[in-house]
């Protein structure tokens, strides 16, 4: 007969076992998700880099153009666009187009660095993940013994 006070200790051990095993499965899952989502974060920030000084360029390309159209015109007028008010509107027009095209690249800079700081956190938790299953894991197994032995104690 004592053996058979046994089945249901050895069925709740096992429930147990795989409880803890689901948790420990579960937390590694979380963490790949993580990673993986830190893995994209990553890239994404390294395209947004790549977009801003694409788009810094082309904002260079229209500065330049601005300035080459405003030199035809005061030079189609008659004046000397190598002197006076002509030079020093060329001048700003060049500097404020860099302006912009440096703008464009720290606004890109700012956005990357946000995806790279959650993509940081996004490992730091799945990190956690881990930890978190194996704790689940390892407090079901726990409880499962302690199940067992007051089953065990009550039955006898």
């Amino acid at each position: 007969m004592c053996w058979m006070a046994l089945i249901p200790v050895a069925i709740g051990l096992a429930g147990s076992m795989m409880q803890a095993q689901g948790q420990k499965e579960n937390g590694a899952f979380q963490s790949a998700m993580l990673t993986q989502n830190a893995k994209y974060k990553q890239q994404t920030a390294d395209e947004t880099i790549n977009a801003g000084n694409t788009s810094a360029d082309w904002q260079r390309v229209r500065a330049a153009q601005a300035g080459g159209t405003q030199r035809s015109v005061q030079a189609a007028n008659g004046i000397d666009v190598n002197s006076g008010s002509a030079a020093q509107l060329q001048d700003d027009t060049a500097m404020l187009g860099e302006l912009d095209a440096l703008t464009i690249q720290n606004n890109a800079a700012r956005q990357a660095f946000g995806y790279r700081e959650q993509a940081k956190q996004d490992f730091l938790n799945a990190n956690q993940s881990v930890k978190n299953g194996n704790t689940a894991a390892m407090g079901s197994i726990l409880g499962g013994i302690g199940g067992a032995f007051g089953s065990f104690a009550g039955a006898r």
